[in-house]
């Protein structure tokens, strides 16, 4: 099957439907869901390890009112043994889990990187599961390393025809059904283009797929006409069903009045009895209505744009920026076809810049050299623009407005105008842990191990961290991060592909580290995940090949199969620490480590080196993540953290405080190596748990607490005395990563609040100590009861909804709460916020 789909790819890419560029936009498995994950009401199961699912969950911008199954991620999450000897096995235990406890009409089952390389027989292991459970199961071959997002939503359409379309007859039909095709409800557009449709007299048969159902697409086939809105990438869904069932096809987009306009009379003139008078009255009305709402946002007009988005939208787009009377200057054209690239030049003035290279670095420099006042693109660009103080509007699939149809355009303006106006104006209890086996295919608390190594080389200057894997893990796990610090994150990958897979990726990795070498890089970390390990590659030849150059290199074997996001986090940590020289050096009075764990924020990093500070002592901490706070500018390899200067300097500390019970064996790597002794601090939230640091500084320093951690202990208490009124007795429930839940539990334990459960990703000692009545290793669908109030991330909202139930948030990823990484969790300070957040939070829901 993988050799056939890159078959198709290439024939297809020879007659330019594909966009050219391979890489740097995803890979073919998130192309895939991105077109099929809108069918709401259909399960869908990523199956491979936890990375693809974890990293993508949530992270479209598609609305359902057909079902709530696209908000929840579903992973056969495949460990060590289940690769070598049982994914099979696991995969019929998950699809029987889910067809029995959810019920779908439907289950899209995933193959990624790792099932696609151990050579399963997807097809026949669906379609023996499907008549075992009595269910539709369908077959999804798209890992990641076969092709670009493009060819993954091609793949899709393939799926919809072979085994979806024309697999039932409708309960009715009409002289002008149509289907629309390569709509995905994107932030509800499709709320602003369904209205126009059925006024101009068109009936929806089949949503392929925004807002769609399993069954309506089953019946695509007895529709008159194939509506393919604003996407080439299932041109191939219409030209099949010409072929298949005679159904004709037109290509229109919603974006501007212009291509309203256009689409709606291109589709009548498919119909002869289309009411044509009736049409032009409508786009006189609603023009109408629309340039009185225009009305409010005449400060874009003239205003000169730089755009950079995909397919049909790339021209769409234009024209509808056009309408608003902006002025496009340059366009993007790395993920257009030559016709889209064709339509573009049309659409444009002649001194508009067309550009092929959407480097950071090349999109800031057309910015200035065009003088231009905003960036229209996707979200992963959006800090580019944020650091060097342009305006920027989002229309791609991550964005949360709907821009399609007359109202979309109106949000488009306010957006715009917005942006502008913006930037002109400012220049102890032991638990009972309980393994969870039933729920542990839904909804995943646990994230990638790479996705925490690279949170933690973030935090060491000048720093490369290099995936050795399919693009998709980089691009996936890159916006995850970049979605919960909101600041650009240095990652790169080597982009492996099927000749890489088949053949052998080493050439591409020794350019790629050679190529990041040049751009000042002082340590290229290379972290090799689970393609790696089933390619069976010799790495250490690699790293051989890099020993003594001017620049330190590490290689990191992070299989995806093998542990969670905090073991990556504190086995990147270990292997930094491995740079530290092996001798007993003189130790430098009052010097002391500072091992931080990825749990605390990085305002927390900022708040620990100043507390340390405040008594004499000079504290090098790593990982230092306070860069990533908003102050760092954009870089291609990480700016600010500790130098490794300063790493090598460790070895002469007096002694080393660990922040985060999970980091206790990276304190033992520096005893081992420099002979300093550590004590673990496990929490720094509430007043013994502050005491305790507060006092072990005062011992190290031989100095007095100072005046200031003396009133905010005394500020501290009674803010709690204050807030026992609203939070004593309040029932809590936490799904975090153990370092973070252990942090949080002595301040509500000291609250009164009862910590009925907890649920972590991972198994280790840490949990053993927890002061919860139970703690379950598992996800958050493990949460169904009612609690007062349950603290997680931000994947745990629609769970929050679910048990009706307030949602704190904290931990990885968060991301619909603004200005979490600005905020101080640790010392009384923190704490103080913690609590007066619980109080607002349930006053809010008592309201």
């Amino acid at each position: 099957m993988i050799v056939e789909t890159l078959n198709k790819t290439v024939q297809t890419e020879k007659r330019e439907k594909l966009c050219r560029a391979r890489g740097g936009e995803s890979c073919a498995f998130d192309g895939a869901m991105i077109v099929l994950q809108p069918i709401a009401d259909a399960v869908h199961l990523v199956h491979g390890p936890i990375s693809c699912c974890a990293n993508s969950w949530q992270s479209r911008g598609t609305i359902s009112t057909k079902g709530n199954f696209h908000k929840m991620g579903f992973t056969t999450d495949l460990g060590e043994l289940d690769v070598i000897l049982a994914s099979e096995e696991r995969l019929n235990r998950a699809l029987e889990y889910i067809a029995l406890k959810f019920k779908p009409p439907a289950i899209f089952v995933y193959s990624t990187c790792v099932t696609g390389l151990l050579g399963e027989d997807l097809e026949r292991i669906c379609q023996e599961a499907s008549k075992r459970l009595k269910i539709e199961i369908i077959p999804v071959n798209a890992p990641g390393f076969v092709g670009p997002k493009n060819l993954g939503n091609r793949i899709a359409g393939e799926v919809l025809i072979k085994h979806v379309i024309g697999r039932e007859e409708p309960p009715l039909i009409s002289k002008r059904d149509i289907n629309l095709i390569g709509e995905y409800n994107i932030a509800g557009d499709q709320f602003f283009i369904e209205p126009l449709l059925e006024e101009a007299g068109f009936r929806i048969l089949s949503r392929i797929t925004g807002n769609s159902t399993f069954r309506e697409i089953k019946w695509a086939h007895r529709a008159k006409l194939n509506v393919i809105v604003c996407s080439r990438a299932l041109v191939n869904v219409g030209v099949e069903m010409e072929k298949k069932y005679g159904i004709p096809f037109v290509e229109v987009s919603f974006f501007g009045k212009t291509e309203i306009a256009r689409a709606l009379k291109k589709i009548a003139s498919a119909f002869s009895d289309a009411n044509l008078e009736k049409i032009e009255s409508l786009i006189e009305r609603e023009e109408k209505k629309l340039n009185e709402s225009l009305q409010a946002y005449q400060n874009i007009k003239g205003k000169r744009a730089v755009l950079y988005t995909g397919g049909v939208k790339s021209w769409s787009m234009i024209s509808a920026l056009k309408d608003l009377e902006l002025e496009v200057v340059a366009v993007g054209v790395k993920k257009s076809t030559a016709e889209d690239e064709k339509k573009i030049k049309e659409l444009v003035s002649e001194d508009c810049l067309l550009f092929e290279d959407t480097s950071p670095a090349n999109i800031l420099k057309i910015m200035k050299d065009r003088n231009a006042h905003i960036l229209i693109a996707g979200g992963r660009n959006q800090y580019i623009a944020i650091k060097e103080g342009f305006p920027f509007v989002d229309v791609n699939q991550e964005r949360h407005r709907a821009y399609a149809g007359y109202r979309g355009l109106v949000n488009l303006a306010e957006d715009i105008s917005r942006a502008l106006n913006f930037y002109s104006s400012k220049k102890s209890m032991k638990p009972q842990i309980i393994v969870s086996n039933a729920e542990s295919f839904v909804d995943p608390l646990k994230n990638s191990p790479f996705v925490g190594a690279v949170m933690a080389l973030q935090g060491v200057n000048k720093t490369m961290p290099i995936l050795h894997t399919a693009q998709g893990c980089n691009f996936l796990g890159k916006v995850l991060l970049i979605k919960h610090f909101r600041e650009p994150i240095s990652m790169i990958s080597t982009k492996l592909f099927t000749e890489d897979v088949v053949m052998d990726g080493k050439e591409k990795l020794k350019g790629t580290i050679e190529n990041f070498a040049k751009k000042g890089a002082k340590l290229v970390v290379l972290i090799t995940g689970a393609l790696s390990y089933m390619k069976g590659e010799n790495i250490d030849e690699v790293v051989n090949l890099f020993k003594n150059r001017d620049f330190s290199f590490l290689h990191l074997p992070l299989p995806d199969y093998d542990g969670g996001m905090q073991w990556g986090y504190k086995e990147a940590v270990k292997k930094i620490l491995s740079l530290i020289p092996a001798s007993t050096v003189k130790k430098k009075h009052r010097q002391i480590n500072i091992i931080a764990g990825g749990h605390l924020t990085p305002a927390d990093f900022a708040e620990l080196k100043e507390i340390v500070k405040l008594f004499g002592l000079k504290p090098l901490i790593l990982p230092d993540l306070s860069y990533l706070d908003g102050s760092r500018d954009f870089s291609s390899i990480t700016k600010g953290g500790t130098s490794l200067e300063n790493i090598e300097q460790m070895a002469s500390s007096e002694f080393t405080i660990v922040v985060g019970n999970s980091l206790a064996e990276a304190g033992e790597v520096i005893k081992k190596k420099a002979g300093i002794d550590f004590k673990v601090i496990g929490s720094m939230c509430g007043i013994r748990a502050n005491d305790e640091f507060i006092e072990t500084l005062s011992l190290l320093s031989g100095k007095r607490i100072p005046e200031r951690f003396i009133r905010e202990r005394k500020a501290l208490i009674d803010t709690m005395r204050d807030a026992h009124f609203e939070l004593t007795g309040r029932t809590v429930a936490m799904a975090l990563e153990s370092d973070m839940a252990f942090h949080l539990a002595g301040l509500i334990e000291e609250m009164g609040m009862p910590i009925k459960l907890v649920v972590v990703p991972e198994r280790n000692e840490e949990i053993k100590v927890l002061p919860s009545e139970r703690v379950v290793i598992g996800c958050l669908s493990n949460i169904n009861e009612r609690y007062d109030l349950l603290i997680s991330n931000s994947h745990a909202k629609e769970r929050a909804k679910k048990i009706k139930t307030p949602l704190y948030e904290m931990g990885f990823p968060v991301y619909k709460t603004f200005g979490y990484n600005q905020k101080v969790t640790i010392g009384y300070r923190g704490s103080i916020n913690i609590i007066c957040d619980m109080v607002n939070l349930l006053s809010r829901e008592v309201q």
